[in-house]
C-alpha cells in the first residue's frame, strides 16, 4: 500500500483573516500579562467581504474598526490628530460604551468631547508648542515634533543626534560661505560668533527652544567667548536629549491635563502615566546606586553610594527632618523677639486652572502650565516683598508649594513679623493678590487667605507640618483626609512628588534668615573645634541641630546677605564647554579673611562600579565612617592637633596592633605614607572627622614631592 503525502487543509481568505485580527489584537494590546491579570478581550465585528480595513491608520483606529466599521469616517476626523496616549484613552472609553449603551451613545460621547470643549483645549495647548514662523529646522523634523509627546527614550536619543548633526552642518555651512563671513567681518557690527549665534537662533526660535546664553543676547551682553560656548551645546547630542526629554514630559503631562487625566475624578495632581513614569525612574535610579560606589583615589578604599544617598537630604526622612528643625528654630526666634506669626493661603486666578474640584473643565482656562502659574505666583510675591521692603515691614519664615487637584499650583506661607505690622502688612497683600482678576466670581473667598496663629490652638510648625509631610512622605499622616481628592494624605504624597518632578517646581524656600547650606556644610565637620572665634559657635550650633542658635549667631533671623558672619569658600572647575562652575570648597568668615578658611571637601571622590573586596563592612550603618575609612569630605586643610600629639597617637595604635613604634614607622605614617606589611598589605594613617586612625589597605603609597606653599587663592576663588 502507497502512503499518501500528509497536506494541511486550506484556510479560506475569510477564515484567515479572522485568524490574523485575532493574533493581532492578542499580541498588541494584552502582550505579555501576570496570570493574575483580567484578560478583556476586544469584540471583532463579523467579517464583511464588501469593505477592506483602510490603510496607515493607527492602533487605536484598528480596535474601533474591529468594533465597528460603519462610523469609522466620523471617528477618523477625531482620532486622526490625536497623540496615541490620548488616542487610546478616549478608544477605550468609545468601545466601553459602545458595548453597554449603544452606538448612538458612544458617538455622542466623541460628538460632545473630542467635538467640543476637548479639541479646542487641545488645540490650545498645542499651539503653546508651536512657532508662529517655523524655520528649516521645524520643517524638517516636523513629524518628529508633531509626535514628541509620545516619543520613547531610543526614539528621543536618535532625534537628538539628528538634530545635533543638522546645526553642526548648518553651522559649516555658514563658514563655508564667504559672503556670510566677510560682511560679518568688514560690513555688519557683528563679529562673525556673534552672527553664527543669531543664524543659530533663528533656526532655534522655530521649535520654541530657547539657545543658553539667550538672556545676555537680548541685553547685549553676550561676549564672542559665550557665543562659541553656545555653539558647542547646540551641536552637543547630550544638550539636546535634555531639552527635548524635559520639552516631551512637558507637553506630555500638559496634553493630559487638557483632556482632563489630571482632577479629582481622574488622577489627581499628576497623570497615571506620570504617576508610573516616576516610579520607575525611581526604581532605575535604586538599581544604579545599588551597583556604584564611591572611591578615595589615594586609598582605593570605598563605600556604596545607595548608603551616602541615604544620609543626605536625599533621603525624605531626613529632609523632612531638616525642614522641621529649621521651622522649630524661626518659631523659637520669633517667641524670644516677641514676633506675631500668619499664616497665608496664596491661590492663582481662575483662568490657570484646568478643571472644577466637583467635576467639569474650567471654561476660561487659558492653556497655562503649572510652570507658569508658579511663575505667576512668583511675581505675585516678588511684588508683595517690594512693597514690604518699601515700608520696613521685616519678615522671616517659610513657604510651600503644592498643587491643587488639577496640578495647578498654590503656596502655603508660615511668616513672623512684628505685631505692630500685621494688619499694614495683610493690606499690601491682599492688593496684589487680588491685582488680576480680582472681580472674579469667588475670588474674594479663595485667592487669598490670612490667618492670625492662635498660640492656644497649636504652635506655628504645627500649622506648617502637615503641608511637609503631605509634599515629602506623608510621615504620621496615615488617618489624615487630602481635603482636595478625599483619599489619605500617605498616599497622595506620591502624586504630588511625582508632580513636583515632572514641572521642575521647588516645593520649600526659605525666607529670610541664615543659608541652609552653610549649615549643611559646618555639619560635615561634626564635633570639632576651631580655633576661629566667629566659626566656632556657629559650627557648634550647626553640630548639634539648634538652628535657632546658627541664626542667631550668622546676625539673626532679619540677616542681610552681605553680612552673614560665615559663608561657603568655592573654587572653579571647568566643564565640557568650557563654562566656569562654582564647586564647594568649604567655609570661611569674611571678616577674617582667608586665614579663617576651612576646607571640608578635600578628598576628591570617584563615582565607579561597586567592588566588594574594598567596601567598607560594618553591622551598624550609622557607624560605618571614621574608623575604617572617611565618610565624606573632611577637614584637612586645617589641623586641630598639632604634629607631636599626631606623633603620640601613632605610636599609641602601633602599640596595640603589635608593630614597632620607632621614629622611621611614625616618621613614614606622620607624612601619609604606608608601611609594608605583606605581599599585598600596607598600613596607612587615616585622618577622618573622629581622628587619626591606622587602616590597611592594599594600596601602596609612594613618597610624594610636597607641593610650593602658595595662597588659598591659588586653589579656590571666594
Amino acid at each position: 500500500m502507497i502512503s499518501q503525502p500528509f497536506s494541511l487543509p486550506v484556510i479560506p481568505a475569510k477564515n484567515k483573516h479572522s485568524l490574523l485580527l485575532a493574533m493581532r489584537d492578542y499580541y498588541e494590546n494584552i502582550g505579555q500579562y501576570s496570570p493574575n491579570k483580567k484578560i478583556v478581550r476586544t469584540p471583532i465585528a463579523q467579517f464583511d467581504c464588501g469593505k477592506k480595513m483602510p490603510q496607515s491608520i493607527s492602533y487605536n483606529e484598528i480596535k474601533l474598526w474591529q468594533v465597528d466599521q460603519e462610523d469609522h469616517p466620523f471617528r477618523a476626523q477625531y482620532f486622526a490628530d490625536l497623540p496615541d496616549f490620548l488616542a487610546g484613552y478616549f478608544a477605550d472609553k468609545y468601545i466601553n460604551l459602545f458595548q453597554v449603551e449603544g452606538r448612538k451613545a458612544a458617538n455622542s460621547f466623541l460628538r460632545q468631547t473630542l467635538g467640543g470643549n476637548i479639541q479646542s483645549r487641545l488645540s490650545q495647548v498645542k499651539a503653546r508648542y508651536q512657532a508662529a514662523n517655523p524655520s528649516a529646522l521645524a520643517i524638517n523634523f516636523a513629524d518628529e515634533f508633531a509626535q514628541l509627546s509620545t516619543l520613547g527614550t531610543k526614539k528621543l536619543v536618535n532625534l537628538s543626534v539628528e538634530i545635533a548633526n543638522y546645526l553642526n552642518k548648518h553651522i559649516q555651512t555658514c563658514l563655508a560661505d564667504q559672503d556670510f563671513c566677510l560682511t560679518a567681518n568688514h560690513i555688519e557690527s557683528d563679529s562673525l560668533e556673534q552672527k553664527l549665534y543669531r543664524s543659530v537662533l533663528k533656526e532655534l526660535n522655530g521649535i520654541n527652544i530657547p539657545p543658553p546664553y539667550l538672556n545676555d543676547f537680548n541685553h547685549n551682553k553676550l561676549t564672542n567667548e559665550n557665543c562659541i560656548k553656545a555653539l558647542a551645546k547646540i551641536t552637543n547630542h547630550e544638550w539636546w536629549q535634555r531639552k527635548l526629554k524635559t520639552r516631551r514630559d512637558f507637553e506630555h503631562e500638559h496634553l493630559a491635563i487638557a483632556v482632563g487625566q489630571v482632577q479629582k475624578k481622574a488622577s489627581p495632581y499628576a497623570s497615571r502615566s506620570c504617576q508610573m513614569e516616576w516610579q520607575e525612574q525611581k526604581r532605575r535610579n535604586q538599581k544604579y546606586l545599588e551597583k556604584m560606589a564611591i572611591e578615595n583615589p589615594e586609598t582605593g578604599e570605598q563605600i556604596p553610594l545607595d548608603l551616602q544617598v541615604y544620609k543626605s537630604i536625599a533621603n525624605p526622612a531626613i529632609r523632612r527632618v531638616e525642614l522641621m528643625t529649621r521651622m522649630r528654630g524661626f518659631e523659637d526666634l520669633a517667641d524670644q523677639l516677641g514676633y506675631q506669626g500668619a499664616f497665608i493661603t496664596l491661590t492663582a486666578p481662575a483662568k490657570y486652572h484646568s478643571a472644577h474640584a466637583k467635576g467639569g473643565f474650567v471654561e476660561n482656562w487659558q492653556g497655562n502650565t503649572p510652570r507658569e502659574t508658579q511663575a505667576y505666583l512668583c511675581k505675585v510675591w516678588s511684588r508683595i516683598r517690594a512693597k514690604l521692603n518699601r515700608e520696613n515691614i521685616q519678615f522671616f519664615g517659610f513657604r510651600v508649594a503644592e498643587p491643587h487637584h488639577d496640578g495647578t499650583p498654590h503656596w502655603h506661607i508660615l511668616v513672623f513679623m512684628r505685631p505692630g505690622d500685621i494688619q499694614k502688612a495683610f493690606y499690601s497683600m491682599w492688593i496684589y493678590a487680588m491685582d488680576e482678576d480680582g472681580d472674579e466670581k469667588g475670588a474674594a473667598i479663595n485667592r487669598f487667605e490670612f490667618k492670625d496663629i492662635d498660640k492656644k490652638k497649636g504652635s506655628a510648625t504645627g500649622y506648617i507640618a502637615k503641608y511637609i509631610a503631605k509634599n515629602i512622605d506623608g510621615y504620621a499622616l496615615e488617618n489624615e483626609i487630602d481635603t482636595q481628592t478625599g483619599e489619605k494624605l500617605k498616599q497622595s504624597s506620591k502624586a504630588i512628588t511625582a508632580w513636583a518632578s515632572r514641572w521642575k517646581i521647588r516645593q520649600f524656600q526659605q525666607l529670610g534668615g541664615a543659608p541652609v547650606s552653610v549649615w549643611r556644610e559646618l555639619r560635615r565637620l561634626k564635633s570639632k573645634k576651631v580655633t576661629d572665634a566667629i566659626i566656632d559657635p556657629v559650627l557648634a550650633s550647626a553640630d548639634i541641630g539648634d538652628w535657632a542658635a546658627y541664626t542667631a549667631h550668622q546676625g539673626g533671623p532679619l540677616v542681610k546677605r552681605k553680612d552673614i558672619k560665615v559663608r561657603l569658600a568655592y573654587e572653579d572647575k571647568i566643564n565640557q564647554y568650557e563654562e566656569i562652575i562654582k564647586k564647594i570648597k568649604g567655609v570661611y568668615a569674611p571678616i577674617h579673611g582667608l586665614a579663617s578658611f576651612i576646607c571640608t571637601r578635600l578628598i576628591k571622590w570617584k563615582l565607579v562600579a561597586k567592588s566588594n573586596h574594598n567596601i567598607v563592612k560594618t553591622r551598624d550603618v550609622s557607624l560605618l565612617r571614621a574608623e575604617r575609612t572617611p565618610w565624606s569630605s573632611v577637614n584637612n586643610c586645617t589641623p586641630i592637633d598639632n604634629s607631636e600629639q599626631q606623633r603620640q597617637i601613632i605610636k599609641q595604635q602601633l602599640k596595640i596592633i603589635g608593630l614597632p613604634d620607632n621614629d622611621i614607622n611614625v616618621n613614614r605614617l606622620y607624612l601619609r605614607q604606608s608601611i609594608k606589611l605583606n605581599t599585598h598589605q600596607h598600613l596607612i594613617l587615616s585622618d577622618t572627622l573622629n581622628g587619626l586612625n591606622l587602616i590597611i589597605t592594599d594600596h601602596c603609597i609612594e613618597t610624594k614631592k610636597r607641593p610650593p606653599k602658595e595662597s588659598y587663592h591659588d586653589y579656590f576663588k571666594l
